[in-house]
Parts: structure tokens; C-alpha cells; sequence
């Protein structure tokens, strides 16, 4: 063990990929998939593997037009090799988070000593809520990962004695491509950094608006390999639902009561991610407001300084335009503050935090995992259930319809799930073919029990994490 530590820290990237996997895998395979989203991203990625279809996701043999599909292929590269469970469905949202905090050092220590790199890697590692959404099988990673290498060569080659900006122009539009099939148009946000930043400070940016569009048709012809398929499939409703809804109605609307649906409400809510920042950037965001104003005075000369916190805020003022608003939509800033931080403050003491989150993190998600897994609802009931359950039975489901019953139930069943009311459910039993049908336990004893002669019924009582409410379910089954 001395020897293998005495190697890590020899090699510095080594013991920060290393650290950061470990912070966020710790535990990925102990909890259930939580939410509606995990369970939802995890089940398409099966269901595109099933078809087999690479080019459009699917959920519960519907078209699901959320996001892009990077977040698919990691997922179901990450099932040929693991399996379809919890663990492969999260891996490649920690394998990307790593590669972040890798990425933060590696461009850190082009502008800062070794250990202000080392620093701004680990407090991006640390911080609240990645060590909550670098866990989970969502598509935010991978965006982020491709946002901060987007950055970096979109700051690279517009140095006006850039040496191999050929090299970083790749980069650059090979990144915004990537980045969009991760999560669409908001993983271009850097070139809002880039037109700023020649727009503000002309003379320490060398961006060619000819070579930036040649760029950009590069960009879209690597995002046309894939959406052209995609629209043509869907006959466009992919463009039209997955941008139409999903980017341009989550900026003036409200998605699932994430923002105000007022104008009052949405007017009290602009400072909604500048309050949520001390939470989301905990523990370091306290030393952020007086390294701010020490800064100030040195702002003018710091370009590089300047150019990270144009584009974290450029993070922020987009979102907090933004109708729908939930805490984790400023992630991608979290790089750049990482950086700046380190920088701002030389010498900045960070392993007594970094070791308190550290075992903060490891405790949460291993015992905290192993106590909290038994309440959750869907899980348990397949656990129970999972005995009696056969492939072709039909799959139905009354009053309790969490996208986790489907990532549950048909890891062994492949039909569909329905969604009944409460007198098509004893239409469903009559028909006495081989099913299982979810429903409140209190419907159960109440209408069906009679009607469920020779089945095999299981009973939990739990947590609906969607809701943050208590339910019992019953699992009737016949098999």
C-alpha cells in the first residue's frame, strides 16, 4: 500500500484521476437510481440496445427526445462491459467528472504552479454538488467535460502568439460538436466567451471570425452525422421536441415546478444560483467573495484570471435568465472557479477540507447507502418481486407509474409498462394471462384481493423519491 501511494503521488495526474473516480464512484452501486431522469437515461440506454438502435433513445417503447445521445452510447458501452445495473448506468457520468478534474489540472499548471494546479483539481472534486451529480446517470458529465475542454482551446488558440493554433482550432469545434451531443446548444457557451473577450479586450484575443465559421461548419458536420439520421427517423419531431421543448421552453417556461411560474416568482428567483452557489460550491465558496474583492485591484493584468471568470459568468447570468432553474444547472462554471480560486489564493490550504468531504463522502455512501437502499420503493418491490417474474408477461402498473419501476421490472420483463386507472385493472386480472400489475396496497385489499385468486402478491412499504412521500405497493402476479 506505501508503495502504491509513494507512486500516485510521483505522478500527480495519476493521483487526481485516481482521487476523483474514487470520490465519485464511491457508493454508485449501492443506492437504487433516483429521481425521474436516472432511471430514465439508464432504461433508454437498455432499450437502444435492445432494438438495437443507436441513433434514437427510447423509453418504455416511446421515443424519448431529451437529450442527444452521448450520454446513451457511454451508457451502453458501459453495459457491454458491467452489465445493465445501477453501477454501469452511473460509471460513465464519474469516468467524465474525473477526466474534468484531470483536464483542470492539466490546464492549470500551464498558468500556475504545480501546486495551485493540484489545488484547483481537488477543489473541483470536492465540491457539494458535484460529489452529488457526478454520480448519477444524467447527462451533465460528459457536457461539462467537453464545456472545460472547449474553453481551454478556445483560450489557447486565441492567443496572439499562439504557436499551434491549428491543434487547438481541432480541439475547439471537435469539443462544441461532442459537447452538443451531450446536451445541446448549452455546451456552447464558451464562444460567448470568446466573442466577449474579443469584443472587451481586442488586443488579447486573436479570434478570426472566418476561421471561427469554417470552425463551425467542422462542428455541424460531425453533429450531422448523427442528427441527420435522428430527424429523419423521427420525421424532425427530434429537432422539434428535443430543442423545441427541452431548450427553448425550459428557458421561458417551467419544466416539473423547477422555476417561478409568475413574473413576480421569476423576478424573485434571479438571485436563485448566486444564493445556491455557497451550498453548490460548498466548502470552498466562502473563499470565493474576498478573493473576488483582493483580485479586483489586479484584474486589469490578469487576463487569464479575467477570461475564467467571464466565462463562469457568462454560466451564471444564462441560467439565472433562465425560466426553469435547478441548482445544478451551474456546473460548467465550476471548472473555471476551480482555477481562478487556486490562483487567487497561492498557497491555499485545502487538505484539511479536502480530507473532512473526503470522509464525509465515503461514510455517506457506504454506510448512509446501505441504510437509505431499503426504503427506496421501486427496488424493493422488484427485489421481492423478482422470483416469479417471467419475460413475457405483460406489465402494468395503477396510480404509481416512477420511470424506476420500468428500469427495475424489466431488467426481467420485456414488455412495455401500462398505465391503468382503477377499473381497467380488473379488466387486466380477468383476462388471467400471465402479468404482474402494480398497485396501491389499499386498492388492492379493497377492490381486487377477490379477484386475484391463485396469484402470487408481494407488499412493501416505502419511499417515493419523486415525491418524497411514503407508499405501499402490492405486486400482483401471475404467472
Amino acid at each position: 500500500m506505501q508503495q502504491f501511494l509513494t507512486r500516485l503521488a510521483a505522478r500527480p495526474a495519476l493521483a487526481i484521476f485516481a482521487f476523483s473516480l474514487l470520490m465519485f464512484c464511491s457508493g454508485t452501486w449501492i443506492l437504487p437510481l433516483t429521481d425521474r431522469d436516472e432511471p430514465r437515461f439508464a432504461e433508454a440506454s437498455r432499450e437502444m440496445l435492445q432494438r438495437p438502435d443507436y441513433i434514437v433513445p427510447w423509453f418504455n417503447g416511446a421515443y424519448r427526445f431529451d437529450k442527444p445521445p452521448l450520454i446513451y452510447w457511454s451508457q451502453m458501452a458501459c453495459y457491454k462491459m458491467f452489465g445493465e445495473n445501477t453501477f454501469a448506468a452511473r460509471l460513465p457520468s464519474a469516468l467524465f467528472a474525473a477526466g474534468t478534474s484531470l483536464l483542470i489540472f492539466f490546464w492549470a499548471r500551464r498558468f500556475a504552479k504545480p501546486q495551485a494546479a493540484l489545488a484547483a483539481a481537488v477543489i473541483f472534486s470536492t465540491t457539494l454538488q458535484m460529489l452529488a451529480n457526478a454520480r448519477l446517470a444524467t447527462a451533465d458529465m460528459p457536457m461539462i467535460f467537453f464545456v472545460a475542454a472547449a474553453a481551454w482551446s478556445g483560450w489557447e488558440l486565441t492567443r496572439p502568439d499562439a504557436m499551434d493554433a491549428r491543434r487547438w482550432w481541432w480541439i475547439f469545434h471537435i469539443s462544441l460538436a461532442l459537447g452538443f451531443l451531450a446536451k445541446g446548444p448549452v455546451a456552447w457557451l464558451p464562444i460567448g466567451g470568446l466573442l466577449l473577450g474579443k469584443w472587451l479586450r481586442p488586443k488579447e484575443f486573436n479570434l478570426s471570425l472566418l476561421r471561427f465559421a469554417a470552425g463551425m461548419v467542422l462542428t455541424l458536420s460531425i453533429i450531422a452525422v448523427w442528427g441527420i439520421p435522428a430527424l429523419i427517423a423521427t420525421n424532425g419531431e427530434f429537432f422539434t421536441v428535443g430543442i423545441g421543448h427541452h431548450v427553448i421552453f425550459r428557458s421561458v417556461g417551467v419544466m416539473e415546478g423547477h422555476g417561478g411560474k409568475s413574473l413576480l416568482n421569476y423576478l424573485l428567483l434571479l438571485p436563485f444560483f448566486f444564493v445556491t452557489f455557497f451550498f453548490s460550491f460548498f466548502p470552498w465558496a466562502f473563499r470565493v467573495p474576498k478573493a473576488l474583492w483582493n483580485w479586483h485591484v489586479s484584474s486589469a493584468a490578469d487576463t487569464f484570471g479575467w477570461y475564467l471568470l467571464m466565462q463562469a459568468g457568462l454560466v451564471f447570468l444564462t441560467f439565472t435568465l433562465v425560466r426553469t432553474k435547478l441548482p445544478h444547472y451551474t456546473l460548467p462554471a465550476f471548472p473555471f472557479i476551480a482555477i481562478w480560486l487556486a490562483r487567487a489564493i497561492p498557497g491555499l490550504k485545502i487538505f484539511r477540507w479536502a480530507a473532512a468531504m473526503t470522509v464525509f463522502i465515503v461514510v455517506l455512501t457506504t454506510a448512509g447507502f446501505v441504510t437509505a437502499r431499503t426504503e427506496f420503493a421501486s427496488h424493493q418491490l422488484f427485489e421481492k418481486a423478482s422470483p416469479f417474474l417471467e419475460p413475457e408477461m405483460k406489465f402494468a402498473t395503477v396510480g404509481y407509474d416512477e420511470p424506476s419501476l420500468v428500469w427495475e421490472f424489466r431488467g426481467i420483463v420485456t414488455n412495455d409498462m401500462q398505465t391503468l386507472d382503477a377499473n381497467e385493472a380488473a379488466g387486466f386480472i380477468r383476462e388471467n394471462t400471465p402479468f404482474v400489475l402494480i398497485v396501491p396496497t389499499d386498492l388492492y385489499k379493497t377492490n381486487l384481493a377477490s379477484l386475484a385468486t391463485n396469484t402470487v402478491t408481494v407488499q412493501v412499504h416505502g419511499f417515493n423519491t419523486v415525491k418524497g412521500v411514503r407508499v405501499d405497493l402490492t405486486a400482483i402476479i401471475n404467472r
